[in-house]
């Protein structure tokens, strides 16, 4: 085991569960309280930990009958969702013993939070909590393609594909927390209303909607409950989009 898979699995422990759907016992691996160090978030507020990625420990599915739910969302489903999941979901699953492991790669997690996806769309979830999980997808992926070892003959194809996985899981996120954010109540998807609008600013710019993005952005940054760290974020993406326009209408 490498040194940072040794220091990884330090940071873990086997916890129980009790699945709301089938009843059955299981656990499943979370990160020690107050262990991961934070470093700082990318420009899609993908958290960075200099010590662990805590994104990988943020599904919990239970092997018996296939439920999957974000951490903080695994005991709150209504009697029909239950119904819903063991209809859709756990009458055609094979059940399995729990997976023993260290830790999770990010292969794993990301099949396990597309497993929290299929769940969420099946048993009615919100836009917020649908958008929530395909951000979290969307980072996912990113990591993956970060890992890659840079010398190995195949990395720059698996590349172009995680990072086009992103993209696609990303989009779906902007397209459900837009919804979200005309429909339903802050704080969407665990954010409030100027770090969404942060987020959705980031999206636009990314599919080339400046104008968009410029609107978003000017909101965030004269909003008087927006943080430090995110008014910085927002300021150099203004900049970024500014220099951009000004390429294009040289070129043009």
């Amino acid at each position: 085991m490498e040194e940072n898979e040794k220091n990884e699995k330090a940071l873990l422990i086997d916890k129980q569960y009790t699945c709301p759907v089938c009843d059955k016992q299981f656990h499943s691996k979370v990160v020690k309280a107050n262990s991961a160090k934070f470093v700082d978030t990318m420009a899609d507020l993908r958290p960075i930990h200099s010590n662990i990625n805590i994104t990988k420990y943020d599904a919990i599915c239970c092997p018996n009958c296939g439920f999957a739910a974000l951490t903080k969302n695994f005991t709150n489903t209504t009697a029909t969702q239950r119904k819903l999941i063991r209809e859709k979901i756990s009458s055609n699953y094979k059940s399995h013993p729990e997976t023993v492991c260290d830790f999770y790669t990010t292969e794993m997690a990301i099949s396990r939070m597309k497993m929290v996806l299929f769940c969420t769309i099946t048993k009615g979830g919100k836009d917020s909590e649908i958008g929530n999980v395909c951000l979290k997808i969307s980072w996912l992926y990113q990591d993956l393609a970060d890992e890659l070892p840079e010398e190995a003959s195949d990395t720059a194809s698996k590349k172009e594909l995680y990072l086009k996985e992103a993209e696609n899981a990303a989009m779906n996120a902007n397209d459900r927390l837009t919804s979200a954010r005309m429909h339903e109540g802050f704080p969407i998807a665990g954010m409030n209303e100027t770090t969404l609008d942060y987020l959705l600013a980031y999206y636009a710019f990314r599919k080339g909607e400046y104008q968009t993005a410029m609107q978003l952005l000017s909101g965030v940054v004269t909003s008087r409950s927006v943080s430090p760290r995110l008014k910085d974020k927002s300021l150099e993406l203004k900049e970024q989009i500014t220099k951009l326009r000004e390429q294009e209408s040289q070129e043009s």
